[in-house]
């Protein structure tokens, strides 16, 4: 992932996972089986994200940008031709009405397509978790992107993952310096070295199979005290996703009513 710096915490930069900024690529992982992650979404925008309904991509409110936003599914490389791509306009960005750049809290993002993807062999959905799934600490979760390999690295054109492990929610709040709250969650390794970085942000972090949180942020790339910081998708924020899609549906069924 790429990072901006966003704030600073005692002597800490925080750096958001996007582009233009300071961490990137996956960082100890390696290249996934070409398309066989067809829920991944990638972002003009230097941002990662997941396929959740044929319209509708869910991704961090950093990646937010003033530009027009494009999405880019059943990719393995961004750079080379490939015949699975779908590369679809983003018509409308909802925002979580709680997010707060200077401290990254509620930090996720739906992007409305302005058409339905087609579903195929290279594009799929990634199924939401019934509920809140907050995993216990050494949970190994996986995480994958476009991002960089190392701090201030060159973005990957290649899908990499990396498997991680739930950290204690205490300990790396106390590295970070109080910043993480009970909508977040942080996964890494403790002898550093696999981590998310800058251009990963916005992707699905999978945890025992079960997309669980959105990448946010972190400091620099695998350092061991300082992993990555994911949104935790509690059931506040399900239900917000759920509200926000259904709503948009019924108002799109209304609209068809009255011709």
């Amino acid at each position: 992932m790429k990072l901006h710096t966003l704030t600073t915490l005692g002597a800490l930069p925080l750096l958001l996972l996007i582009p233009g900024g300071l961490c990137g690529k996956i960082v100890g992982g390696k290249e996934v089986v070409p398309h066989s992650r067809p829920f991944m979404a990638y972002l003009n925008v230097g941002c990662g994200g997941a396929l959740i309904e044929e319209n509708w991509v869910l991704t961090a409110a950093h990646c937010n940008n003033e530009t027009n936003i494009k999405v880019t599914l059943g990719a393995h490389s961004i750079d080379e031709t490939e015949p699975g791509k779908q590369t679809i306009d983003v018509e409308k960005k909802v925002i979580y009405k709680g997010f707060v750049w200077a401290t990254h809290g509620h930090d996720i993002m739906l992007l409305k397509l302005s058409q339905k993807a087609e579903l195929n062999d290279f594009v799929s959905k990634l199924p939401l978790p019934s509920g809140e799934a907050d995993p216990a600490v050494g949970t190994e979760c996986r995480i994958a992107g476009w991002g960089a390999n190392e701090y201030n690295g060159k973005q990957s054109s290649k899908l990499q993952e990396v498997r991680v492990t739930v950290k204690d929610r205490e300990k790396c709040n106390a590295n970070y310096n109080g910043e993480i709250t009970k909508n977040m969650m942080c996964a890494g390794d403790d002898n550093g070295g696999h981590d998310s970085c800058q251009g990963d942000s916005g992707g699905p972090l999978l945890c025992n199979g079960i997309f669980t949180a959105v990448a946010s942020f972190g400091y620099r790339c695998g350092l061991p005290k300082y992993p990555g910081v994911y949104t935790l998708l509690t059931d506040d924020y399900l239900n917000w996703i759920k509200e926000e899609i259904e709503q948009f549906r019924n108002n799109t069924l209304s609209i068809t009513k009255e011709f």
